[in-house]
């Protein structure tokens, strides 16, 4: 959601952003739009030479561009090495919710919680007690900031989002609508009477801009804390359970589900409905695909997949025959081999 009350002039930007200013730098902007038709008072982007002429006709205020057009016949023009990049961080600006600062009706803040003057708490919103809520924080409505927990300057709690007590948010988090931070891990031991629970002792850090989708879970660790490092970014209904540190600016898409004491590496990224088993350590810079199942470490940087494409359902049944028949085809091929006196590596 766009806030409605930010302008900021090219020149503004500019700076912000370390971007070259072409021409009036006075022009104002108030949000962004797509580079064809482009709408006044708005910024966009083009990225290569290819795009000259929709770049030129567009109706955008202001745009971003690659050095190669930096010729356009445009009142202003900010110039990047990397435009689509460029454009992403300014559009960032943009995207906060406008929100008033104070305390709505109907919510309830502890006496001993700390709300900083400039932030915002929702409707029906509850801050538990010892709280510390920062500067330019929003907490949505119906969200619950439990005890003993803190939340950095400029970070947003979506609607109804829940901060378990005790845990930690660094700045400029954004934890989407329906997430819950810090709930007990899914720590079980059998005993004499069956499985009993394993209390959950540690918190959740979260470092600085991080991103956590609508519905994700973050379990807080047993002993130690679950972490999750700067810049990371998580998608709707991702899970991570108890005791997981998440390496600086990995990503992780949606449906994905990490089991318990896994380490995940920086930059990495997890595609959707991906499985990691427990204990499992992931490398710097690997790359998952899409529904793999990852139940041991990988060591090293590179690009991992573990299923099929999808295929016509006919197709997939008679692999399928064939998968059930592997034990049976492979005795057969032994005892070929040996009939013919052929020494072979093992299936």
């Amino acid at each position: 959601m766009a806030d409605p009350a930010a302008q900021y002039t090219a020149e503004a930007l500019a700076r912000r952003f370390e971007l070259e200013v072409v021409g009036d730098g006075d022009i104002v902007v108030e949000g962004v739009c797509a580079l064809e038709p482009g709408r006044e008072r708005r910024l966009a982007f083009a990225e290569t030479a290819r795009q000259r002429d929709i770049a030129a006709a567009s109706r955008a205020s202001l745009l971003i561009v690659p050095r190669q057009l930096i010729d356009l016949d445009r009142p202003v023009l900010l110039v990047s090495d990397t435009p689509r990049l460029s454009f992403a961080r300014v559009a960032a600006v943009f995207e906060r919710p406008a929100s008033e600062p104070g305390i709505a009706p109907g919510a309830v803040v502890a006496a001993s919680a700390q709300v900083a003057p400039s932030a915002s708490v929702g409707a029906n919103a509850v801050i538990g007690e010892r709280a510390v809520i920062g500067a330019a924080v929003i907490v949505g409505a119906g969200g619950v900031i439990e005890s003993d927990t803190t939340i950095g300057m400029g970070s947003t709690i979506g609607p109804r989002a829940v901060i378990r007590s005790g845990t930690m948010l660094g700045e400029r988090v954004v934890v989407g609508a329906g997430a819950v931070i810090g709930e007990r891990g899914f720590g079980l031991v059998p005993g004499p009477a069956g499985l009993e629970a394993v209390p959950q002792l540690g918190g959740v850090r979260i470092e600085d801009d991080v991103e956590i989708g609508a519905n994700s879970t973050i379990d807080r660790g047993a002993i130690d804390d679950t972490v999750v490092r700067t810049g990371v970014k998580i998608d709707n209904q991702v899970h991570v359970a108890h005791n997981c540190v998440i390496g600086a600016h990995t990503v992780i898409a949606g449906c994905t589900g990490i089991a318990g004491s896994c380490t995940i590496g920086s930059r990495c990224m997890i595609g959707g409905g991906v499985g990691i088993g427990d204990h499992v350590s992931i490398a710097d810079g690997a790359i998952i695909t899409a529904a793999s199942q990852v139940p041991k470490d990988i060591d090293t940087e590179g690009v991992y997949s573990s299923t099929f494409r999808a295929m016509p359902a006919r197709a997939w049944r008679k692999r399928l025959a064939l998968f059930r028949a592997l034990d049976r085809i492979e005795a057969r091929l032994k005892r070929v081999e040996t009939k013919n006196g052929i020494s072979g590596d093992p299936l």
